[in-house]
């Protein structure tokens, strides 16, 4: 049996939430329009639905909204219709292309898309934009450490955060997290690894090894008893 993954751990190896990266919508394109001041107050209470209708009414008489398209993006993305979010997100930088949020929209896209090398380009932007996205540092290791094994960079883009985020209610376990990891006896399992990366953090050190060690030993008891099966189906038909 696998062994229980550790939830805390698990916690703090996700992607940030949606809308701990928005603000509610002020003065600017779209800001007059009822449908969409309706669909922003619905989208901040998570009704989900109801804020979609809306915010494709708005659209609709202001395909200038920037912001509109942004929330409807994050809709889409919620339900995990990448590609549909991905050219929501586009259209909003279209408008704004100086939009440090839209850019770490886009770094969530491509990290569930498993797109390691854009996630992490996105990323990069968003912060190049604003720097007070810090959260988006853990993304950049994030994403090296699941979609490109690198522990390494994972490491360095761990350590700034912390230094930017010593606040983190995560700062323990993301710390321990760093220490694993720069350990020379850790190792990552390789992609489609029976062992997910929130195991091997769990169990940290030798994991990998003692579980090729099972697989082995495991292997080798299955042969042994084909083997003997095959003994035993000889000397029956000796028998016969």
């Amino acid at each position: 049996m696998r062994p229980k993954i550790n939830t805390i751990i698990s916690a703090f190896l996700c992607v940030v939430p949606l809308l701990a990266v928005q603000a509610a919508p002020a003065a600017g394109p779209g800001a007059e329009d009822e449908s969409f001041k309706k669909a922003a107050r619905y989208f901040f209470q998570r009704k989900f639905e109801m804020a979609e209708l809306l915010l494709r009414e708005s659209l609709k008489k202001d395909p200038e909204n920037h912001l509109a398209y942004s929330y409807l993006g994050d809709i889409l993305l919620m339900k995990k219709q990448f590609d549909g979010a991905l050219e929501l997100y586009r259209r909003a930088l279209d408008i704004e292309p100086k939009s440090a949020e839209n850019y770490f929209r886009l770094g969530q896209i491509y990290y569930y898309k498993k797109s390691g090398g854009l996630s992490i380009d996105n990323y990069r932007k968003s912060i190049e934009l604003d720097p007070k996205i810090t959260y988006a540092h853990y993304q950049i290791g994030l994403s090296y450490l699941v979609l490109m094994r690198d522990k390494d960079n994972t490491v360095k883009s761990w350590e700034s955060y912390l230094r930017l985020a010593p606040e983190d209610p995560q700062y323990d376990k993301i710390r321990r997290a760093i220490e694993l990891l720069k350990d020379p006896n850790f190792q990552l399992p390789p992609p489609g690894s029976d062992i997910s990366i929130e195991e091997a953090l769990h169990l940290g050190g030798m994991v990998l090894k003692e579980r090729d060690r099972q697989a082995a030993s495991q292997k080798a008891d299955h042969e042994k008893k084909k083997t003997q099966h095959k003994l035993e189906d000889v000397e029956r038909d000796d028998g016969l």
